[in-house]
């Protein structure tokens, strides 16, 4: 792979190091990243010009176009993207509120980043992993152990979203903003990031602080919410997204493909139960900002 980079890039690597298709080298003291780009290819180019529009903006990682002004390159039958990289892993809710406050971008033709109708990709989702758990429900104790209990708790998200959308409507407040496709990934990698409403990142965030130990996350939360307005659809919106259990079906995705131990799946299911009191205390704490719906069930594991 190194006399492909070298080749493409018109550049002399010294080193270089691999992880998982991942190739990792220094030049003139900056990080660069190869890596494997797996997204629509017709997206590349929309991502390329995001990337170029941020860099402007914020300190974000940066595409490197190849000699033949291509941001990515075809190696066999793969395809790569080569980064100039920050090395920034951690972030905080600032972070995550300071770039999707960066503006112009809904002036931009980038359609193809563009995300919506969560209750349908979700849905989706659902059916998808029925069908597999029930193929594979001997190989996989904890999963069928748990299984229901999450696609339950898909089910109420999907409702409140679909609830939400059918009693309120979006206002100028809910105009697309810089998202990512995971926060388990870079903020700062340009090929991670789309346009979603506002509430993606941060109920992601949210549901991450629980199973990092955040003990500042509600202090975040008031320092955010301070400077950043939502209707009541947002509001809403937000919470339907807390709800949805995204890090137990990425965990699930690991395991199916064989990248994960399905034994992670204990550090879920035994803190179903606090996970629960947080989700009712986040409740609280935007209950004190607006009125939105409770969900009963979640009311009743309190008492």
């Amino acid at each position: 792979m190194k006399n492909i980079i070298e080749f493409y890039y018109n550049i002399r690597i010294d080193e270089i190091h691999n992880k998982d298709d991942y190739y990792f080298f220094v030049l003139n003291k900056n990080h660069y990243i190869f890596k494997p780009y797996f997204d629509d290819i017709g997206k590349i180019l929309d991502i390329y010009k995001l990337n170029r529009l941020l860099s402007e903006r914020t300190n974000i990682d940066n595409i490197i176009l190849n000699r033949y002004g291509n941001p990515i390159t075809k190696v066999n039958n793969s395809f790569y993207v080569l980064i100039l990289s920050n090395n920034r892993n951690n972030f905080t809710l600032a972070d995550i509120s300071n770039m999707a406050n960066v503006s112009d971008i809904n002036n931009q033709p980038l359609d193809k980043l563009e995300r919506n109708n969560w209750e349908i990709l979700w849905a989706n989702k659902i059916d998808y992993f029925e069908m597999q758990v029930h193929e594979n429900a001997k190989k996989y104790p904890l999963i069928r152990e748990s299984f229901d209990y999450f696609i339950g708790l898909s089910e109420n998200a999907i409702s409140y979203l679909v609830n939400t959308k059918r009693e309120v409507s979006p206002t100028i407040y809910d105009m697309k903003v810089i998202s990512h496709n995971s926060l388990d990934n870079s903020l700062y990698d340009p090929s991670n990031i789309i346009l979603d409403h506002k509430a993606r990142d941060v109920a992601e965030y949210i549901k991450m602080s629980f199973f990092n130990n955040n003990l500042n996350i509600f202090k975040e939360l008031e320092e955010y919410f301070h400077y950043n307005y939502y209707s009541i659809y947002g509001i809403r919106v937000l919470f339907a997204r807390i709800l949805y259990p995204s890090f137990y079906f990425d965990l699930y995705d690991g395991i199916i493909s064989g990248k994960k131990d399905e034994k992670q799946l204990n550090m879920i299911i035994d803190k179903i139960n606090d996970y629960e009191i947080y989700l009712y205390n986040v409740y609280l704490f935007l209950k004190r900002f607006y009125d939105i719906p409770m969900v009963d069930w979640l009311k009743k594991t309190r008492y």
